[in-house]
């Protein structure tokens, strides 16, 4: 059981399905489904957890899927079981081996968060 969760975090348990669009101030945790556009400050999707929907974000790091592209304005980390397809506005981005990209993978110019 969670004892204590920071304000404004969305934490979305493996086998959770969660549908519509979230605007989440500090970070997202997803271990389940969220079907719909997230935007937060950061993300962190786990081997089990998939995004279908566009997510908007300053730090994200893909252990999973997201199936309908990212706006990172920061820093992109996709891991090696993460998936990625759709459009990839990305600061920066690290990859590691393994990791699978389809889409279009496009440099932001400056911030946008």
């Amino acid at each position: 059981m969670v004892e204590h969760v920071q304000a404004g975090t969305l934490i979305v348990g493996e086998g959770v399905v969660i549908k519509g669009s979230f605007a989440v101030p500090d970070m997202a945790l997803v271990a389940g489904l969220v079907e719909g556009e997230l935007t937060t400050r950061e993300v962190q999707i786990q081997a089990s957890g998939v995004i279908n929907g566009k997510v908007r974000a300053q730090f994200v790091d893909v252990h999973g899927e997201v199936t309908q592209g990212l706006s990172v304005s920061t820093h992109l980390i996709i891991r090696s079981t993460g998936r990625v397809s759709g459009t990839i506005e990305y600061k920066e981005i690290t990859v590691e081996k393994g990791a699978k990209i389809t889409g279009d993978l496009k440099v932001m110019a400056g911030s946008q968060y």
